[in-house]
């Protein structure tokens, strides 16, 4: 259970078994014997899960409604701004698209 990069197969599968072992009536040592699973494991696994479902999700960045002075919504070429995370800006011109709009901004701020 080393911090990083999470292997969601291997954390479906332990959450999996920690839900099975109340249901199944038999003690930890028991269960894990059955299941050929270390106690220690088991233990572990128990815990970082709870741990995880105590963190808080980060949410994901969603689109408002947002209405800017014309004077700072657009640049001297008639392009309209987008400030981005991190301080990027996309420049787009007025007559595009709403939806295309969404998905140039979907694409650069997935790509971060």
């Amino acid at each position: 259970m080393a911090k990083g990069k999470r292997d969601l197969r291997l954390e479906a599968r332990w959450r999996a078994l920690v839900a099975q072992q109340p249901k199944s009536g038999l003690s930890v040592r028991a269960f894990c014997a059955r299941a050929r699973v270390t106690e220690c494991g088991f233990y572990a696994w128990r815990r970082e899960l709870r741990l995880r479902e105590q963190e808080s999700p980060t949410p994901k960045p969603a689109f408002l409604p947002v209405v800017l002075p014309q004077a700072k919504a657009v640049d001297g070429e008639g392009h309209i701004i987008i400030e981005l995370r991190g301080g990027r800006v996309l420049r787009v011109p007025p007559a595009l698209p709403t939806a295309r709009i969404t998905e140039l901004v979907q694409a650069v701020e997935g790509a971060s």
